[in-house]
């Protein structure tokens, strides 16, 4: 960030007033920064988002899965008590 320096305004003034104030350290790193070692918010978000669906994916199967089982199941039992 530059900042504009101006003219002091007494003939005596020996330091100007951006030399006075430190400057503060940036605290958000560069995107690019992200980018390069692989932890930008968009990418952690998007790898959230996969796994979760993939995740979801699993679930589901195994409760198709075990529906299934328990069909033939009941249909094998309701067989031999006829």
């Amino acid at each position: 960030m530059k900042t504009a320096l101006t003219n002091p305004v007494n003939a005596n003034q020996a330091a100007q007033t951006s030399q006075l104030i430190p400057a503060s350290p940036t605290l958000v790193e560069n995107p690019s920064t992200w980018m390069r070692n692989g932890d930008s918010p968009g990418e952690i978000i998007l790898a959230v988002a996969i796994l979760t669906s993939v995740s979801i994916a699993g679930i589901a199967s195994v409760i198709v899965a075990i529906t299934g089982l328990v069909k033939t199941l009941v249909h094998l039992t309701r067989e031999k008590t006829k």
